[in-house]
């Protein structure tokens, strides 16, 4: 069985409420314990010798959209990222 340990330093956001920040982080979270417990995801991220920064270009979202799901969208993006 492989671990997979992934630590995010800090989680930069822009343009969001403050009030907003746990919720969005809980999102990003949560996404991400769900898209990196593959075996396709972790030879992904074994492949790669520790990064220390992993631009993933833009991620769009909408004015009405809740917090947690703001948190998914960012996770599926760095998931993109990883991939690529």
């Amino acid at each position: 069985m492989t671990r997979i340990v992934l630590h995010i330093d800090r989680l930069v956001l822009k343009g969001f409420d403050r009030q907003d920040r746990d919720a969005i982080a809980e999102g990003l979270r949560a996404e991400l314990g769900r898209l990196l417990v593959t075996p396709d995801a972790a030879k992904q991220l074994m492949g790669q010798d520790g990064i220390s920064r992993l631009n993933i270009g833009a991620v769009h979202i909408g004015q009405a959209t809740k917090p947690t799901a703001v948190g998914v969208q960012a996770a599926r993006g760095i998931a993109r990222g990883i991939q690529s």
